[in-house]
């Protein structure tokens, strides 16, 4: 019997000065969205800061290698599951080398950010924000859907996708090394 497959969303807020001001205007408790496929997540992608102490130049990152999360004594965090079939987790697999071995080419939709604060979906070509990111990558996949445009979607919108099934609720900085060590319920 093969074990199941899954695709991890992992929402956060940091302290950052941009974290801040986004989650005093949405009031959400999470306004950063990742994805990983790695149970003790070791690599978790997403639309972000390139550079720990710069908001910007900002793009596709795999985030240990920033090291935000290292800025901060606790970083809250959820960690949604999504069971995935074979063709599913081989489609995700695609889909992220493709963004690695291209990372140039991508940048953060820093207008779509303004766009979102209005209710305005703006979609640029190789642009994407975090949530927009993680929403992009699980609807190709066909993991969840959303009831609205891909433009519009913000972390907070990613806790209550039908299938999205909490694993992880806690701080960031106690799965050492971004290791779940057994901690994830899937």
């Amino acid at each position: 019997m093969n074990n199941p497959k899954y695709i991890y969303a992992v929402l956060s807020q940091t302290g950052t000065m941009p974290a801040r001001i986004i989650k005093f205007i949405t009031k959400a408790p999470y306004n950063h969205a990742s994805l990983s496929s790695d149970r003790e997540m070791q690599e978790i992608y997403s639309f972000c800061r390139k550079f720990k102490r710069f908001a910007l130049p900002a793009g596709f990152v795999e985030e240990k290698n920033v090291g935000v999360f290292d800025m901060f004594a606790a970083v809250p965090c959820e960690i949604y599951a999504f069971e995935a079939t074979d063709e599913q987790y081989k489609k995700y697999e695609m889909m992220i080398r493709e963004f690695k071995e291209n990372s140039k080419l991508y940048s953060y939709n820093v207008i779509g950010l303004i766009g979102l604060a209005f209710g305005l979906a703006i979609h640029r070509k190789n642009h994407f924000l975090c949530s927009q990111f993680v929403a992009h990558v699980l609807t190709e996949c066909g993991l969840t859907h959303f009831d609205k445009d891909l433009g519009l979607v913000k972390p907070d919108d990613i806790r209550y996708v039908e299938n999205a099934q909490l694993v992880y609720k806690g701080d960031l900085k106690l799965l050492k090394s971004f290791g779940l060590r057994g901690k994830v319920r899937t």
